[in-house]
């Protein structure tokens, strides 16, 4: 009950609590007649339904107000579930505070006011109740919905795609399986792990294009031919004829550095 609760910012949006409330009121009241609330409104010489109308207003003014402040408050405040269901409650006991305003009109002093605010806040409190939870609910499937959408693409954001020169999409892994990519020809291949075994991928396309997508996800050139992944770097070693990077992963060949590439990969290893 804790966690951040999101809402709609605009007031748009709210719009729809301020009309499915009042006539969920009235077409629940008249069909079912809760509490004998017909016969509680059959008073001053109009119909139920005519009271019935008048107290769907009072709802909608209500609920217009509070949920225009809702609406801007919501984008200044971080509202929390506790947060929201309390502002449901508040408007509950403010729409009753209404109701028993108007009732308190008809009776006159049959039923003063102090007396119809209880009877009022059971009207309005064990009616709304059912779509104040059912909205909630949707509320919060519309949150669990955005929030998996949001982990999905934090994922798919996190994950290295590989093109074609026509722009397909070919090859898709974590930057954490990739070891090393290297030129040849017209081809770039695409060394990684899969399952703990070294994998690779032929890709029709060039260095160049790679060159973004490698820096973004923490790749180096070592060589003019090479880019490599320095979390998968064991040592730098220097021989009589060139620098070579050894993988920690067996079985990968060597991988030649240039000299103008050299300072830079040993300090991030």
């Amino acid at each position: 009950m804790d966690s951040i609760f999101k809402m709609p910012r605009s007031f748009s949006r709210h719009f729809l609590y301020v009309l499915l409330l009042p006539a969920f009121f009235i077409c629940f009241c008249s069909l079912y007649d809760p509490f004998s609330i017909k016969e509680f409104y059959e008073v001053g010489g109009k119909s139920f339904f005519f009271h019935f109308l008048m107290l769907s207003c009072i709802i909608l003014g209500v609920l217009a107000i509070t949920r225009l402040i809702l609406s801007v408050l919501s984008k200044i405040v971080v509202f929390r579930r506790w947060h929201y269901v309390l502002w449901c409650l508040a408007e509950i006991v403010i729409i009753s505070l209404f109701m028993a305003m108007y009732t308190s009109l008809f009776y006159g002093d049959e039923l003063p006011y102090f007396l119809a605010v209880p009877q009022c806040l059971k009207f309005a409190g064990l009616v709304l109740v059912y779509p104040y939870a059912m909205m909630l609910l949707v509320r919060e499937i519309d949150n669990l919905n955005a929030a998996m959408l949001e982990r999905e693409r934090a994922a798919d954001s996190s994950l290295m795609k590989f093109y074609d020169e026509f722009k397909r999409l070919k090859l898709t892994i974590a930057p954490s399986a990739l070891l090393y990519i290297n030129a040849e020809g017209n081809y770039v291949k695409i060394h990684y792990l899969e399952n703990g075994r070294v994998r690779d991928y032929l890709l029709r396309s060039s260095m160049k294009s790679l060159e973004e997508i490698a820096g973004r996800h923490g790749l180096v050139r070592c060589h003019r031919s090479y880019y490599i992944n320095p979390k998968h770097v064991k040592l730098l070693s220097r021989g009589k004829e060139q620098i070579v990077a050894e993988m920690q992963e067996d079985g990968v060949q060597k991988i030649p550095v240039s000299p103008q590439y050299y300072q830079r990969l040993s300090d991030m290893l």
